[in-house]
């Protein structure tokens, strides 16, 4: 096979399949990357705005409750809280739309409506003293604070939008319950904001998150029922109904009727079961075929907290992946193009490999015989370039040792020349102070052979005002010293107007005495080589400063991970290896220091039932509840470690078993207080038990201490649970 093939498929098998198998890779992990990032991302996105929505709502509730606990408001007095109402509502500019007050009979008061023959309640008809009075009984809000509120109890509400009775606007109402001077229940206070407002303010939310995406985010807002207060598609939010010649239709009180659209009237089941996520306060995405495009798209949504809504975000499943379309796209033509450079590369190296051989091989056969033609019965035993090669080199040797000795002779004749003629030529005669310029020097600075005056001052002139003094120096230098040769490199202005780079080097030729008669040297323009080492320079600084950013963030991750290896992922705590780790420190600094401490060991009560039960999951956020009531009464330098899988270890520094035994009970009792339910538990509640220990003087190690809090926590148990135990040895 001839060489040159031999390369090229070496090349190809070697680089061309392992980068092919890297590259897909790459791609494979790249894209998955990418299609995981831009779900969460989306999920983040939603739940941001449901954050925003959140914090929006709970201003306006608090504010209400604030109302509420004002003079004018616990009064019930018209002429005291409708004066006061205008006031707030030309403070507050346009955020509410009214305020009013409802009493225990459903009858409201208002800025703006009122009969003052009924005390200013709002009637039908203002102007006549026999109008019945307008009610509110018929609202889910009144009913909640007032109708239904037997107890009494104080409480706030945000409702669903509603159409209002005086202004037919579409509506939200925040509410909260008025007590009297007396503490009895007097009715509510509430304000009306225009659903307008909060489409505007969820406008701009969806304008300024979702603005950097190329497709138009489809935004709903859906409440408790399921019903669509907030879409895309105009036809589905609430409207009045009307009959067919556009008027409004009431119902039997006169008031009108509103029609809704429920996410339950969606074809797709997926939605459904989206909306029962809602409900359940989850946040999370669904994938489903919508039936209107039946396209693949995703449902990303999140609850609103300290409200009965729910914010979701519909997009196709082409538009949550088009980063990684693209990317698969431009993988496959960096693949495809780096395929074609590889092969062209594989061809072209080969080629410069072997032609070079394949030349010199005909070149020194052609040499070998004299007469330039090749004896091919006397070629060598490989069958490629290199064994001919090989062979010919060494029929050459006997050649070469023949015409050496008669270069030799000559070789003394130019000698001095070769020194110094290297490329452009100067030749400076000190006893006349004339140069010798060549033609090639002349060219090299761009100017013609008969350019530039055979003077000294003409090289001095051309040298960059840098080097001049430098170089003036290092001729008196050599001239009156016993250096033969030089070499330096300056830079020299091109005719042009710009400056090249020139190594200058040359000999010294001195007379019997000693004394310089010439300085012969050439020029060499080395300009390109200079940019090129100019730039591995800037390379290699760049490579230095690449090397170091990689290796801080390399050190940044492994501390990361070390950080991750301590940390138990479900509860946020110490893991097993935390513990050992800062116990073997805690102990040492007794046995160095006598520095006490105590060691509460908790278990959760019947835990393995509890998980039969209810399932793991519940088990897991069981779990979590218990660790953080325990976290949050520690004090600072306490620490809390999951020690298997219910049982947990608090640390507590400079804490007597005494303290210890205190503080567990407590902690006992908080756990119980937190009343979750388990009634595989003959307390019906979570609870846990807690062995206390303190370290002694005899403890070599921390595991006696710990040995000695696990016999006091078996000693709880046995005691009936849901206890504290200290066993004194």
């Amino acid at each position: 096979m001839n060489l040159r093939y031999k390369i090229s498929l070496s090349l190809i098998f070697t680089t061309l399949v392992p980068v092919s198998l890297i590259i897909f890779f790459v791609l494979w992990h790249v894209t998955d990357d990418a299609e995981k990032n831009a779900k969460q991302t989306l999920q983040n996105y939603v739940q941001l705005t449901a954050s925003k929505l959140a914090d929006e709502f709970n201003a306006s509730i608090r504010e209400i409750e604030l109302y509420a606990q004002t003079q004018e408001v616990k009064s019930m007095d018209p002429n005291l809280f409708l004066p006061f109402f205008s006031r707030e509502l030309e403070r507050q500019s346009g955020r509410y739309e009214k305020l009013y007050i409802s009493d225990k009979a459903g009858h409201f008061y208002l800025p703006f409506c009122g009969n003052p023959a009924l005390n200013f309640k709002c009637t039908f008809d203002d102007t006549d003293p026999k109008s019945l009075p307008k009610h509110l009984k018929a609202r889910e809000y009144w009913q909640k604070l007032v109708g239904n509120n037997k107890h009494e109890k104080a409480m706030s509400y945000l409702s669903d939008p509603v159409i209002s009775y005086t202004t037919e606007v579409k509506q939200l109402i925040v509410a909260s319950t008025v007590f009297g001077f007396d503490q009895k229940l007097k009715g509510m206070v509430g304000a009306s904001i225009e659903w307008s407002r909060i489409e505007s303010f969820l406008a701009n939310l969806q304008a300024n998150i979702f603005a950097q995406y190329s497709w138009q985010a489809k935004m709903m807002l859906i409440s408790r029922s399921g019903t669509y207060w907030y879409h895309w598609d105009p036809e589905k939010l609430v409207h009045l109904k009307r009959d067919e010649n556009g008027i409004i239709i009431k119902d039997a009180e006169d008031l009108p009727i509103s029609v809704s659209t429920n996410i339950y009237q969606a074809p797709e089941a997926e939605l459904h079961q989206a909306h029962k996520a809602m409900l359940a306060k989850q946040s999370g995405y669904i994938e489903f075929n919508a039936s209107d495009t039946n396209e693949d798209s995703y449902l990303f949504y999140a609850p609103i907290s300290s409200s009965q809504y729910s914010i979701a975000l519909q997009v196709s499943e082409r538009d949550v992946n088009e980063a990684s379309y693209e990317l698969k796209r431009l993988y496959l033509m960096v693949f495809i193009l780096a395929l074609c450079v590889f092969m062209i590369a594989a061809v072209l190296i080969a080629k410069a490999i072997t032609d070079p051989i394949s030349r010199l091989v005909g070149q020194a056969n052609r040499l070998k015989q004299g007469n330039y033609t090749l004896d091919k019965t006397k070629a060598g035993s490989e069958s490629d370039e290199l064994g001919e090669l090989s062979e010919t080199f060494i029929q050459m040797a006997t050649v070469i040792v023949d015409r050496q000795k008669r270069l030799e002779q000559s070789e003394e004749r130019f000698e001095l020349a070769m020194k110094g003629a290297n490329d452009g030529l100067w030749d400076w005669h000190l006893a006349d102070n004339s140069v010798y310029y060549s033609p090639r020097w002349k060219k090299m600075l761009g100017y013609g052979t008969d350019e530039l005056d055979s003077h000294p001052s003409t090289y001095f002139n051309l040298l960059d005002p840098k080097d001049h003094k430098f170089i003036q120096k290092e001729i008196q230098k050599i001239r009156f010293s016993d250096k033969d040769s030089f070499k330096h490199k300056l830079r020299m202005r091109h005719k042009s107007g710009g400056y090249i780079h020139i190594l200058t080097r040359g000999i010294v030729v001195r007379n019997d005495k000693g004394e310089a008669t010439r300085l012969v040297g050439t020029h060499l323009d080395i300009s390109e080589q200079t940019h090129t080492e100019e730039k591995i320079k800037k390379l290699n600084e760049d490579l230095e400063k690449t090397v170091k950013e990689r290796t801080l963030k390399l050190e940044v991750a492994n501390r990361h991970l070390n950080e991750l290896a301590m940390r138990d992922m479900l509860l946020n705590i110490g893991n097993r290896r935390a513990l050992e780790k800062d116990l073997n420190k805690i102990h040492q600094a007794y046995l160095t220091h006598k520095t006490l401490y105590s060691i509460v060991l908790f278990d959760v009560d019947y835990f393995k039932k509890f998980n039969d039960f209810y399932g793991h999951q519940a088990g897991d956020e069981a779990l979590i509840q218990v660790v953080d009531c325990i976290g949050e009464h520690l004090k600072k330098a306490d620490k809390i470690y999951r020690y298997g899988g219910e049982e947990f270890v608090c640390v507590l520094p400079n804490v007597t078993q005494d303290e210890a035994l205190t503080m567990a009970k407590n902690l006992i009792e908080k756990v119980a207080a937190l009343t979750i339910e388990h009634q595989a538990s003959h307390y019906q509640l979570v609870t846990v038990s807690a062995g206390c220990a303190e370290v002694m003087a005899q403890d070599k190690t921390w595991e006696q201490v710990v040995s000695r809090s696990d016999k006091a926590l078996y000693s709880a148990k046995d005691a009936g649970r849901n206890r504290a135990s200290l066993i004194i040895e």
